[in-house]
Parts: structure tokens; C-alpha cells; sequence
């Protein structure tokens, strides 16, 4: 339970084992790479630079090939969505897309990915992508054309043996059925001899053929298109038009064959998309290891790679490069202050509490690890607001349930196991609280002298629905006491930075003061005079203290009114107003507290009221077990999950707002191993699967 220390180092190899090095670093995965550059004078002038790039073109091949693959990857498995597209369901769209692979699944990963083994299957996927895409054209081209011809179907006229007619010439065409009739009389009258037939008809169109002279054709071509006649040629039609239908539906049904043989071969591509997830996150590392060169310092003698080490692999990473030899390694405590890159370790019990430090951001090196001492007042704020030990163990069995059916994802499991310590946390607090399901196990619904109502009662330390305000200066207390214990862990910051003064004068001041103060308003003078002059004496300690800690920031005049300020927190890192406002916040322990225990109250009374017992013994037990169980079911389980939600959302928001502004210094950066990560891709242990 604590920031690991680091090393700085620094390799320095010749300048044609800089693949070698890195590969080595990047398989072993312990170390975080940095930039260096050296002083002006020791850089190379031109011409030795230009003998230490050798090894460039080569890298920059590799990394051009890397793009290209990834470029396929990404398009290979863009089409694999829309072929197959995931979906996924509420409560699956929590839990992440993780692809679980063995180290012996990565080796066969690399060895596919130089033998270019995936670069063919995806070159194939895409052909019959292109392939699929052209049928799919072709199918909407018949399909559009034989609706086009359909309406004539009924022609029997064969337009090849037509065209060759000498006198008579044919012209399809369609018109609107309200012109029509028009249209034919207005024809006559202008003494055009034509034959005018239906061939079909719709709502909106009539299809029509029209006959006429051929000597005329032009002519009549001209008077139909004024009469709002529009021609359709079906003039290189061989044969009728039910012909060419039939022509086009065998056409359509073997470009159907040819699409269900294409997905054929497409689904058996599909059965390898995990082999492309994999391949792309190895490609997305595999270019990460590569671009690494470019923070390596090039001298003219040799290479350089300098970063970080965890001080517990300080050893081995000597030992490492001993056995490659001509590899001058150095490691020496870090110089980087804050800057340092930060590693987090603890045990697997006190790891997945380690997620809040995630969402607040990494402690600066020269701070310490809070996941233990943020773990312990989240738990209890957790428990205070959701308490109820029915919905605690319902909390537990959810997520024991996903801990099991996501049991590879370490992710998962330390989210829930969060969950899990706050169910307990929720179980205890409503123990005290005798919140059992609201009032659902007690003497109301149990009967009086049940001997389980009165277990619960003699278990129960107070109810917040029975003594709301003696529970309100209860979280008040607690907040207090939380403040004050922030101010602790300032002493333990400032201790590990040998920053004696802030001790003394900002934490030393306040730790005498504020307790000091609340036993003034509150104690006065009950607990006799003894404690009376103690509590006087510390309040006056204090505020010297708090006094000349606020002074020594000024100069001249300055230093009464800094010292002055310094008592609401102005100047020092906490103050009289920060207090009373953070003490007064903790009051949403009870609201939540007592939100949770009303509506959980409020089912069981609804549920309570539903019976019919005029319907008699069998169907009035019937109707309250069942719509009384439904109405317990819901409602019980929907105040659990927004208690649940509200009780996480506030007790992180009271840590992060009230508590960490106590102590803690955030933003550090990450020590990030250089070596195989990915958020999708996971290396598992083969027993893990069983």
C-alpha cells in the first residue's frame, strides 16, 4: 500500500542493437520510457548524424507497413460490423468488450503477423467485400429494370419481329388514366390515325401501345409527347416482354446463388474477427514499440535510451542488459521531483478501492498512496446512505453474480468487489439502523413478540425515521471527526516533505482549534471545569498558532491582516468557513439515509393494502401474493438501484469536495510500462477459462 519508488536510467548500446534493445525492454514490460537531450556540445555535427540514421529507413519501412496494415484492419473489421453488427443489451452495455487471449494466442498473433498470414485474409475479406458490393449493384439494376417492363407483361406482341414491319410502326408509352380518354379524342381531332390500346393499368399511370404509319412516326412521336403521352422504348426488346421477364427473373435468381455464396465465404472470414481485434491492438503496439526510437538520443559513439524504473525491478533490469553485453546501464534515485511518473501497488483486497483514485487523478510522487485512508470513510458514507441490510445483500449477490460472468476481466472484478465492501458496509449500517427492506421485517407485518422482529430491534442502535435529528448530529459529527482526520493525513503529507512549519502552524493550529471551538458552542462547561480550562487552552494554542502561521506569509503591515484571514483559510489550506461548510454538507447522509427507509417504508405499505377478502380465504392470499409480491419486487429493487447509484455518487462527491481538499495533490503522470496494453485485448492465464 504505497507509491512505489523509482529510478531514473539510462542504456547506452551501439547504434546498430537499437531494435534489439527496445524489443528486449518491450518484452520485458517494466520499464517507462523519456526523451533525453544531450548539451549542445556533445551533439554530432552533420556529417556524423548522417552515419548514425542507418538504421532509419528500415524503421521507417516498418512503420509505413504498420499503417498500412492498420488502415486494413480498421476497414476489414468496419465491414465486419455491418455484415454482423454487435448489439448489445442494457445491461451488457455496462461491462466492457474485452477479448480474452493466451500468451500462446499472442505468439501465434506475431508469428501470423510476420509471415503476413492476416495481411491475405484481409485482402480476401475486402475482395469480397468489392466483390459482394458489385452483385448487390447488379441485383438493384435488374431489379429496377424488370420493374420497369413488368406493366407490359401482358404484351404479347414480339417486338423483335415488329421492328422489321415496314407500314406499321409500335410505340409504347404510359399516360395519366384521367388525360387519357382526352388525350385519344384530342388525337382524332387533329386527324392522326393511330390505334390506341391499354395494356395495363395503375392508380396513377395507364400503359398504352400505340400503332401508326411508320411514314407518320415522327409525326405522331411529336403529338403524343404534346398530349402528355411519355414514351417508353422497349423497341430492343428481343422477343415479347414476359420473355425478358423470364430472362430477368434467371438472371436475378443466379445473382441470389452467387450473394449467399459470397456471405458463405464472408462468414467464414467472420469466424476470425477476435484474429483481427487481436491483430489490430498487436499492430497498435507493435507501432508504439517502433515510434519508441524516435525518443532514443543518438551521440556520435552510440545510443541512448533513458526512463524509469520501479526500484523493485531496479536488479532486473540491470540483469537484463548484463546479458546482451556492450550495454552500459545506470540507474540512480529520480530527479524529477513531482514530475516522476507514479506506479500504485497494492493487495488484491485493497486494489479494487484503488478505482477512486483512478477518477481523481494519481498522487504527486512525493505524496503517499490515500487508496486505504479515502477507502475507509467512502465505505462508510456508502453504508450510511444505502443502509439496509436487505438491499446490501441484494448489492453483494449482483455483483458476485458479474464477478463470476466477467471473471477474466480484472476490470470488471475490482469495480464490483467495490460494490461488494460497500453492500457489507450497507448491511452493518442498516443493522444499527433496523432498516430491514424498510420496515419490512418487523413487528408490523411479522407480529408483535415475532423472534425475529426482535432480533432486529435489539440490533437496531437508532432509527433515523424515530430520531431524525439526534441522526443528523450524528453525520455531524462524523463530518467533524472527517475533517479533522484530513487534517491528519496533511501531517503525513507534509512529514514525507520534511515541511515542518505547515505542521506546526497550518495542521498542529487547526487540530487544537476547531475540536476546541465545537466544545465551546457545545460542551461549555458539562463536563467540568478541568476539561473546560483544557479545551480553553488548546483554542488559545491554536490560534496563536494559526496567528503566526498567517503572519509569516507577509511582510511589514501586511502581517496582521494575513494573519487575520489566515482563520477563515484564506491563506493556510483550511479555514473556520471550509469547516463549518463541509460539516454542514455531510447532512445529505441523512437525507439519503432517510429517502432510502421512507420509499422502502412506502412499498411494503402499498404492498400491505392490497387484498380482497371478500373474494374469500384461497383467492384474497392468491391476489396479495401475487400483486403484493410484484408490487414488493419492483419497488424494492427500484429504491434499491437509485440508492445504490446516489449512494456512490454522493460518497464519492464528499470525499473528492469535502475530503481531498484536506491533503491530497493530484495530477501526477502515470508510470506507464513499456510493453503490450490494450483497453480490448487481454493476456490471460489458460486456468482462468475453467
Amino acid at each position: 500500500m504505497a507509491i512505489d519508488r523509482v529510478q531514473e536510467f539510462a542504456l547506452a548500446f551501439s547504434h546498430n542493437k537499437e531494435d534489439e534493445v527496445l524489443s528486449c525492454l518491450y518484452s520485458a514490460g517494466m520499464v517507462h520510457l523519456t526523451s533525453y537531450t544531450p548539451p549542445d556540445d556533445a551533439q554530432p555535427d552533420a556529417a556524423t548524424q548522417s552515419s548514425l540514421d542507418v538504421c532509419r529507413p528500415e524503421r521507417e519501412r516498418s512503420l509505413s507497413h504498420v499503417a498500412e496494415e492498420l488502415e486494413l484492419a480498421g476497414a476489414t473489421l468496419s465491414f465486419f460490423g455491418e455484415v454482423d453488427p454487435v448489439t448489445k443489451g442494457l445491461v451488457q452495455s455496462f461491462f466492457p468488450d474485452e477479448v480474452y487471449v493466451s500468451a500462446d494466442d499472442m505468439r501465434k498473433t506475431t508469428s501470423m503477423a510476420l509471415s503476413n498470414g492476416y495481411t491475405d485474409m484481409m485482402h480476401n475479406v475486402l475482395a469480397l467485400k468489392a466483390q459482394l458490393a458489385e452483385q448487390h449493384h447488379r441485383l438493384d439494376q435488374i431489379e429496377r429494370d424488370r420493374g420497369a417492363v413488368l406493366p407490359w407483361s401482358s404484351l404479347l406482341l414480339d417486338f423483335s419481329e415488329a421492328s422489321r414491319w415496314r407500314r406499321i410502326a409500335v410505340l409504347t408509352c404510359t399516360i395519366s388514366p384521367l388525360t387519357l380518354a382526352r388525350a385519344v379524342k384530342h388525337l382524332s381531332d387533329h386527324g392522326a390515325v393511330v390505334a390506341v390500346d391499354t395494356v395495363s393499368e395503375t392508380k396513377n399511370r395507364n400503359y398504352v401501345i400505340v400503332a401508326c404509319l411508320r411514314t407518320k412516326l415522327d409525326d405522331v412521336r411529336a403529338l403524343l409527347a404534346s398530349e402528355g403521352f411519355v414514351e417508353h422504348d422497349l423497341s430492343s426488346t428481343s422477343g415479347t416482354v414476359a420473355s425478358l421477364i423470364d430472362r430477368m427473373t434467371e438472371e436475378r435468381r443466379e445473382v441470389h446463388e452467387k450473394i449467399a455464396a459470397l456471405q458463405i465465404e464472408v462468414a467464414s472470414c467472420l469466424a476470425r474477427r477476435q484474429e483481427i481485434v487481436v491483430y489490430r491492438e498487436y499492430l497498435l503496439n507493435e507501432r508504439k514499440r517502433l515510434e519508441a526510437s524516435h525518443d532514443i538520443t543518438r551521440t556520435e559513439h552510440c545510443s541512448v535510451v533513458t526512463g524509469f524504473v520501479r526500484e523493485v525491478d531496479a536488479d532486473s533490469l540491470q540483469k537484463l542488459c548484463a546479458g546482451f553485453g556492450g550495454i552500459v546501464c545506470m540507474t540512480g534515485d529520480s530527479t524529477a521531483g513531482d514530475s516522476s511518473p507514479v506506479s500504485i501497488t497494492n493487495n488484491k483486497w485493497l486494489k479494487p478501492m484503488q478505482i477512486l483514485i483512478n477518477m481523481f487523478g494519481f498522487p504527486v510522487y512525493s505524496s503517499f498512496d490515500p487508496t486505504l485512508f479515502l477507502a475507509i470513510p467512502f465505505l462508510f458514507f456508502f453504508g450510511i446512505c444505502l443502509g439496509d441490510v436487505l438491499y446490501g445483500a441484494i448489492q453483494i449477490g449482483i455483483c458476485l453474480y458479474f464477478m463470476r460472468k466477467y471473471r477474466r476481466s480484472q476490470g470488471v472484478r475490482n469495480f464490483m468487489m467495490v460494490f461488494v465492501y460497500g453492500g457489507l458496509a450497507a448491511m452493518v449500517a442498516g443493522a444499527l439502523t433496523g432498516s430491514w427492506g424498510g420496515d419490512l421485517i418487523s413487528a408490523t407485518y411479522l407480529g408483535a413478540g415475532n423472534p425475529v422482529a426482535r432480533l432486529v430491534s435489539a440490533l437496531t442502535a437508532i432509527n433515523p425515521l424515530q430520531a431524525a435529528f439526534q441522526f443528523l448530529v450524528i453525520v455531524w459529527i462524523i463530518g467533524g471527526i472527517n475533517q479533522l482526520y484530513g487534517v491528519c493525513l496533511a501531517i503525513v503529507k507534509a512529514a514525507r516533505r520534511h515541511d515542518y512549519a505547515s505542521i506546526l502552524y497550518d495542521c498542529v493550529g487547526w487540530l487544537l482549534m476547531l475540536p476546541s471551538i465545537s466544545a465551546l458552542l457545545f460542551v461549555g462547561m458539562r463536563w467540568g471545569t478541568s476539561f473546560r480550562v483544557a479545551y480553553l487552552t488548546a483554542l488559545g494554542v491554536g490560534l496563536v498558532l494559526l496567528l503566526l502561521g498567517g503572519a509569516r506569509q507577509a511582510k511589514g503591515g501586511a502581517k496582521v491582516a494575513t494573519a487575520l484571514v489566515n482563520l477563515y483559510g484564506i491563506q493556510s489550506s483550511y479555514g473556520i468557513g471550509s469547516f463549518v461548510g463541509d460539516v454542514l454538507s455531510y447532512s445529505r447522509l441523512l437525507a439519503l439515509a432517510l429517502t432510502t427507509a421512507i420509499l422502502a417504508s412506502a412499498f411494503n405499505m402499498i404492498a400491505a393494502l392490497i387484498k380482497m377478502p371478500a373474494a374469500g380465504f384461497v383467492v384474497n392470499l392468491l391476489v396479495r401474493v401475487v400483486l403484493g409480491g410484484a408490487v414488493l419486487l419492483f419497488g424494492h429493487l427500484l429504491n434499491f438501484f437509485m440508492g445504490a447509484m446516489g449512494s456512490f455518487i454522493h460518497a464519492a462527491r464528499l470525499i473528492l469536495l469535502e475530503f481531498f481538499g484536506r491533503f491530497y495533490e493530484g495530477g501526477a503522470p502515470r508510470f506507464h510500462r513499456f510493453g503490450f496494453s490494450s483497453e480490448i485485448v487481454k493476456v490471460v492465464d489458460n486456468s482462468m477459462n475453467s
